[in-house]
């Protein structure tokens, strides 16, 4: 295993030399969501239409958000697809050290923030 660890810590300083960060991160991030819509969606037995039908949007869009393929995923989109998976929506910023501009003092006054459920 530690052949693994050390494999994804070099991936982890190349993405950062590159400059990539945020944009795996983003990326990773919308990779998480769209799978978590296909697996509840299936977990309900519900098919791509019938979710589609539920959630006021074509087929081939959900089917494009399952893929991956869709890059404009709104908002509004995901919360009424939350809707019609009987599932709530629960967003959250996480604040990360190494932090710019703001500084931490800035940050630590929004950490107990709560995060919004749609």
């Amino acid at each position: 295993m530690g052949s693994k660890n050390s494999g994804l810590k070099l991936l982890e300083r190349k993405v950062d030399e590159l400059g990539l960060r945020r944009e795996v991160e983003d990326e990773l991030a919308q990779i998480l969501i769209e799978q978590k819509i296909a697996a509840l969606r299936k977990r309900r037995g519900l098919t791509q239409a019938a979710l589609a039908e539920r959630t006021g949007v074509s087929q081939p869009m959900i089917a494009q958000i399952e893929s991956e393929k869709l890059n404009n995923l709104t908002l509004k989109t995901l919360a009424r697809t939350a809707r019609a998976l009987y599932a709530s929506l629960k967003i959250n910023m996480i604040p990360r050290s190494g932090l710019r501009g703001g500084g931490e003092a800035s940050a630590k006054s929004h950490e107990s923030a709560p995060s919004r459920r749609v």
